[in-house]
């Protein structure tokens, strides 16, 4: 038997906050729910609130830092490792330079990668997602 994998790729994410381009974060940030990111982040970034946490980078973006995040769109340029528990996109355009933990992972072509890629395991989505999810718990 053929094992058939499926995307189970979002159509529509909630966003609940933007980070435009003229804007530059400096230091460690958690940010809850939907972020679209236009701008800078230089520091590590968090994004928690179970499936709703994603991340979308558009273009001309920038992290310099770590990034945790359930579910991310990469369009800019990462300097940092990304631990990614639900799905992860990278666009074409988009540079990274760290490692990849990744459950289920789309790169177009194009896509400038110089990473170590790694597939987590069920028991390091489940410990991810208790962090998080005890991350979400403290800020309510």
């Amino acid at each position: 038997k053929k094992k058939i994998m499926k995307f189970k790729r979002k159509k529509k994410f909630h966003l609940d906050t933007l980070i435009d381009e003229n804007m530059i974060i400096r230091g460690n940030t958690t940010i809850t729910g939907g972020v679209r990111l236009d701008g800078k982040i230089y520091g590590n970034l968090m994004v928690i609130d179970g499936e709703d946490g994603t991340l979308i980078m558009g273009e001309n973006s920038v992290i310099k830092g770590d990034v945790f995040v359930p579910t991310a769109i990469i369009g800019g340029t990462i300097s940092g490792n990304i631990k990614c528990y639900d799905y992860l996109e990278v666009h074409a355009n988009a540079s990274i330079k760290g490692n990849i933990e990744y459950n289920l992972i789309e790169i177009h072509a194009g896509a400038d990668i110089s990473s170590n890629l790694k597939k987590m395991t069920k028991s390091e989505i489940g410990k991810q997602k208790k962090v998080l999810n005890e991350i979400t718990k403290q800020k309510d």
